[in-house]
């Protein structure tokens, strides 16, 4: 199915071609005529087995992006989604029980609620070569809905959720905050952030391998005046930029302790404020301090699957720096990486 329209709805757009593969129950394959910038009045949601394909076109959607949910099969690949700071949406949102989603080479920013929601029974999501900048609250892999924070812990639990080769350059926090599920995170380079980078807590299982984290203490601050909240609260956290190397993660546990110590006795919680981590071949580079250390690592399983692993390095750093992102090209064939990693 091409799209050759570049308005919000109509003939050959983006949202009539998703519309009939909702109708049609068929696997689809959308691609794109032409470059082309699309003006969204609303998020597009998109049913199972589509495949979002902006290959060999410069294919940019503004102010909302795509909800996923109660899907599964879903492929959205080689796009750039900017919010603009413009609604309180987000970028790509995965929830509701959607499952097997691949992600894939996005060029994602400026959404005043976040740019990825991995949440409330999703599950089987991998993420990988996407560019995540200029942005506030960035990534959540579950969230909490509740004062009982473990109310849903039998559902977020079950989420399997991976991340490499991305790129998260200039934002502020949450890259990811991670809760209660299974998550990989290798591979990944995290680069000037403002408060602090990559968050675990509340028992979830993460493997965290060769990463690269890369923060100067002094360094002008790119941020808007503020980036709007959906609780009103315009922040800005220019401030912290100075600290912000130290706290390439939080403190284990730290983004939930004090709900938790304040909700504990009252729901008698059986379950621990801190995630069980697996860390290793980390490098951490300009002012970037190191954090994160194994916890129970026991409780982390082994990844299922195959995957190509690169030793964090310089040479890793420059690849994904150029390549993450909505970029032509195949990045396979920039890789010196082993053809198969398994713990």
């Amino acid at each position: 199915m091409l799209v050759s329209s570049r308005e919000d709805a109509g003939s050959k757009t983006l949202r009539e071609a998703i519309e009939q593969a909702s109708d049609s129950h068929e696997p689809i394959w959308i691609r794109f005529a032409s470059d082309m910038t699309i003006k969204l009045n609303s998020q597009i949601r998109v049913p199972s087995n589509v495949t979002i394909d902006g290959r060999d076109q410069q294919v940019k959607l503004l102010d909302y992006g795509l909800g996923i949910y109660n899907s599964e099969n879903v492929i959205v690949t080689h796009l750039t989604i900017d919010g603009r700071l413009r609604t309180f949406s987000q970028a790509i949102n995965i929830a509701n029980f959607s499952h097997t989603i691949w992600i894939n080479h996005l060029d994602l920013s400026r959404f005043s609620d976040r740019l990825v929601n991995v949440k409330n029974g999703a599950t089987d999501v991998t993420l990988s070569w996407i560019r995540f900048h200029d942005d506030n609250k960035v990534m959540l892999l579950n969230n909490i809905t509740s004062n009982n924070l473990f109310e849903h812990y039998d559902r977020d639990s079950q989420a399997r959720v991976t991340l490499h080769h991305n790129y998260f350059f200039n934002t502020v926090q949450r890259n990811p905050r991670a809760q209660f599920g299974t998550f990989h995170l290798y591979n990944n380079v995290l680069e000037n952030w403002d408060f602090y980078g990559m968050s675990f807590s509340l028992e979830a299982r993460a493997l965290v391998e060769g990463n690269i984290f890369v923060n100067l203490s002094q360094r002008p601050c790119n941020e808007p005046d503020f980036f709007p909240t959906v609780e009103g609260v315009n922040v800005s956290y220019c401030n912290y930029i100075a600290s912000a190397p130290a706290r390439s993660t939080l403190k284990n546990g730290e983004s939930d302790q004090q709900r938790y110590n304040e909700t504990k006795d009252l729901y008698g919680y059986t379950h621990d404020a801190k995630a069980f981590l697996k860390v290793r071949d980390n490098l951490y580079l300009a002012d970037a301090r190191e954090v994160l250390e194994d916890y129970n690592a026991h409780q982390v399983p082994v990844p299922p699957y195959c995957y190509d692993y690169e030793h964090s390095s310089a040479a890793l750093l420059d690849r994904v720096r150029r390549f993450a992102g909505n970029v032509p090209g195949d990045t396979k064939e920039s890789l010196n990486s082993e053809t198969c990693s398994r713990e």
